[in-house]
């Protein structure tokens, strides 16, 4: 297989204030040097804030969300709800397991979203009206905790190997137990807030305090439900 040198781009993840620069050619050609790059649809900034995957993702959501609102503004609240669920929302959710983010900004945008399709669904025209009201309505969690419970259901089906990620090179299971349940998992060290807040170090923390034991549950299904009913409290931002 031969690489498109001009579709290839450099990207350097680092904290350091002066990283060492390095050219990379690929068939004579230098690669160009760019701060975030896109891969497999989630784009990827040198210092892993996915600050524009955020953007970007918001943007095109709420551009969807408003073409619903002007063609469908005589349907029912069904309807639109069914549009919302999937048009908009998936889009600000895609690999979300990845990028999910820990900053007020970002958590904050991305809520904004929700909250202008509440109106959206609801045809509301009382600008006085609260979107968390109308949220808390619809019986929408929020979509901090979906990204949650996204993250432990992953989390599950590596514990589970249901997915082909090897459980042994990336966790340990804790050896003693003096509190919680007995699938608690070694909580990795963290020099840095980008490695802290990644999938598996912050997953980890959330996994340990479930007030049930993961392992008692037999199915991906029957764990997601619990997720969504009995889990962990709702996310605070």
């Amino acid at each position: 297989m031969e690489f498109n040198p001009s579709k290839c781009q450099l990207l350097r993840v680092t904290l350091k204030r002066k990283p060492v620069k390095t050219s990379y050619t690929i068939s004579g050609q230098e690669l160009e040097e760019v701060d975030s790059a896109k891969l497999l649809g989630v784009d990827i900034d040198s210092k892993l804030t996915f600050n524009s995957h955020v953007d970007a993702i918001c943007k095109r959501a709420n551009c969807s969300r408003a073409f619903l609102s002007r063609n469908l503004r005589s349907c029912t609240k069904d309807i639109r709800d069914t549009t919302y669920k999937i048009y908009v929302r998936p889009t600000v959710e895609y690999a979300s397991t990845v990028w999910d983010p820990h900053t007020c900004r970002n958590i904050n945008k991305l809520e904004q979203v929700q909250r202008h399709s509440a109106w959206y669904v609801t045809g509301s025209r009382d600008y006085t009206s609260s979107a968390t009201s109308m949220i808390q309505d619809l019986g929408w969690p929020t979509l901090a905790q979906r990204r949650q419970n996204s993250r432990l259901t992953m989390m599950y089906k590596i514990f589970n190997h249901h997915v082909d990620i090897d459980f042994s090179t990336k966790c340990s299971l804790l050896q003693s137990i003096t509190r919680g349940h007995a699938s608690r998992i070694m909580q990795p060290q963290c020099s840095c807030a980008a490695y802290s807040n990644s999938f598996f170090p912050r997953t980890i923390r959330d996994w340990n305090v479930l007030p049930n034991d993961p392992s008692t549950f037999h199915t991906v299904d029957a764990f997601r439900s619990y997720l969504t009913t009995k889990g962990l409290p709702p996310y605070c931002f």
